[in-house]
């Protein structure tokens, strides 16, 4: 009976800790359905992450800024997101993405982009994978 409530317990500590960690540094949209009238990838982002604030996407001829929470700026001076699509890594918009074609979009908060990216993940990445990629 000791030995069951041990194995139970231990159990229940690492995957409590498993999760705690996943969801502080990823938060992960696979499947998910993208709207018909979403034309940008703005529009795919907005509302569907806590924690990630977009600068500039209803603004005419702006390239819109990604504010993920957690960024190691201070409040008045942020750090903006970076991408990576496909493996290829973007420190501007990438205003080519066909929405349609998003397979998956991972969001790595500042310390998981800064261990992946250096200094350019500081302000935290967003991975996406599109559907035409193995």
């Amino acid at each position: 009976m000791k030995r069951i409530l041990l194995i139970s317990i231990l159990t229940f500590f690492f995957s409590c800790k498993t999760s705690s960690i996943d969801t502080s540094n990823r938060i992960k949209s696979s499947g998910f359905g993208i709207s018909p009238g979403a034309t940008t990838l703005a529009d795919v982002i907005i509302g569907k992450f806590p924690g990630v604030k977009v600068e500039g996407a209803n603004m005419v001829n702006s390239n819109p800024r990604f504010v993920i929470r957690g960024g190691t700026m201070s409040i008045n001076n942020p750090a903006y997101a970076i991408f990576d699509i496909d493996g290829q890594v973007y420190t501007q918009y990438p205003s080519f993405i066909n929405p349609q074609n998003i397979k998956s979009i991972v969001i790595l908060k500042s310390m998981s982009a800064a261990n992946r990216y250096g200094g350019q993940g500081r302000g935290g990445a967003i991975v996406i994978k599109m559907k035409s990629s193995q």
